[in-house]
C-alpha cells in the first residue's frame, strides 16, 4: 500500500472548555497556570491527550503499529501502582532494536510531533511538522479556591488534615495549529493527520478526573494550496498566529457551560478573505447545539460533526 504523505501547509484553531476544572496545573500547587490572573494552558497537556488516546485504543506491540514513543511505560513485571518507569534507551531498545528508521515507520506520535532523542548511543531531533501553542483564555474565567478535607490526620490522635485546590469557573481555551511538512520532509502521512483530528478531540474528551474535565469544542483546519516549482518542497504561507482572532459574544451571559457558545468569527474571515487565493479549503468541526458560529456560505467551507472524525 502507498503510503500518502501530506503536501500542503495547514494553520488552524483548536477550542476547549473547562468547567469548575483545572485545564492545565503548575508543578508547584497544581493551580491552574496563569499570568496575573489571566489563565493559559501549554502544548503538552493537548500532546499527551492525543498520546494516550493512541496508546489506549490502536497501539498494537505485537506488530509495531502505532507504537506511542512518548509515553511512560511500566519496567517489566511492575504493576501500576508501583510507578517504575523505563528509560528512553530502555523504550528504545525493547521495543525498537535500537533502529531508528523502525521507529519513524512505527510512532505516529514521532511523525506528528518530533521530539527530542538523547539516547545513551546516538542523539537525534526532530522538529516534528505538527506544532501546538499554548492555549489562551477568551473566555475570562476566574480561578476558584475550593476547600477539601483529607481522611487522615498528619499525627496519629490529631483532628483530620483540611487542604484547598484550584480550579477555573468556565475557561474557553484557544490554540494555534500549524502543519509544515518542510520541518521534515516526507514524514508525515495523510493518515497521521486524519489520526490527529480524531485523537485531538476524542483523547481531550476522554481526560476526565475529579479536577481535569475538558471538552473539545471546536476545531478547524486551513488547508493552503501548494504552489511550490522547488522539488520537495511544500508552499508554506504563513498567514500569523489565529488565536486570537476569534472571541466569545455571549461570555458575560453565558455561565459555566450552559447554552451555546456565540463564536464572533469576524477578525479570522476578514484576514482570510485576504489571502483567499492561496486556499484551497477550510473544514470546521462543531457541535451546532454547542456552538453558534457567523460562518457565511462559502465554497471553500467545509462544515463537519465531531461524529465526521471516527
Amino acid at each position: 500500500m502507498v503510503e500518502e504523505k501530506v503536501e500542503n501547509y495547514y494553520q488552524g484553531i483548536y477550542l476547549t472548555e473547562t468547567v469548575m476544572g483545572n485545564p492545565n496545573g503548575d508543578f508547584i500547587d497544581n493551580s491552574p497556570r496563569n499570568f496575573d490572573g489571566k489563565v493559559f494552558t501549554t502544548d503538552k497537556c493537548i500532546k499527551y491527550n492525543i498520546r494516550r488516546y493512541i496508546k489506549e485504543n490502536l497501539e498494537n506491540l505485537e506488530n509495531n503499529e502505532d507504537v506511542v514513543f512518548f509515553y511512560p511505560r511500566l519496567v517489566d513485571g511492575a504493576n501500576f501502582e508501583d510507578a517504575k518507569y523505563q528509560t528512553r534507551d530502555d523504550v528504545m531498545k525493547n521495543i525498537f532494536g535500537n533502529d531508528f528508521e523502525k521507529l519513524l515507520k512505527s510512532s505516529p506520535d514521532v511523525r506528528m510531533f518530533g521530539g527530542t532523542f538523547s539516547f545513551k548511543k546516538d542523539s537525534k531531533q526532530i522538529y516534528g511538522p505538527i506544532q501546538l501553542s499554548y492555549g489562551i483564555d477568551l473566555n475570562d474565567a476566574e480561578i476558584k479556591r475550593l476547600q477539601i478535607g483529607a481522611p487522615f490526620a498528619t499525627k496519629s490522635g490529631t483532628q483530620k488534615t483540611n487542604g484547598s485546590e484550584y480550579v477555573v469557573d468556565d475557561a474557553i481555551i484557544s490554540y494555534d495549529i500549524s502543519v509544515n511538512p518542510n520541518n521534515y520532509p516526507n514524514l508525515l502521512r495523510e493518515e497521521d493527520l486524519e489520526l490527529f483530528k480524531k485523537s485531538l478531540w476524542f483523547g481531550t474528551n476522554l481526560r476526565k478526573s475529579t479536577s481535569k474535565k475538558t471538552d473539545s469544542k471546536f476545531l478547524m483546519l486551513i488547508k493552503f494550496k501548494n504552489i511550490s516549482n522547488i522539488e520537495g518542497k511544500v508552499s508554506a504561507i504563513s498567514i500569523g498566529e489565529l488565536k486570537e482572532l476569534v472571541s466569545i459574544n455571549n461570555k458575560k451571559t453565558r455561565g459555566m457551560g450552559i447554552g451555546q457558545i456565540e463564536l464572533n468569527m469576524d477578525k479570522l474571515l476578514s484576514k482570510l478573505n485576504k489571502y483567499d487565493e492561496y486556499i484551497e479549503n477550510i473544514d470546521i468541526y462543531f457541535d451546532e447545539d454547542e456552538i453558534q458560529l457567523n460562518v457565511p456560505d462559502n465554497s471553500k467551507i467545509n462544515k463537519f460533526t465531531p461524529n465526521d472524525l471516527i
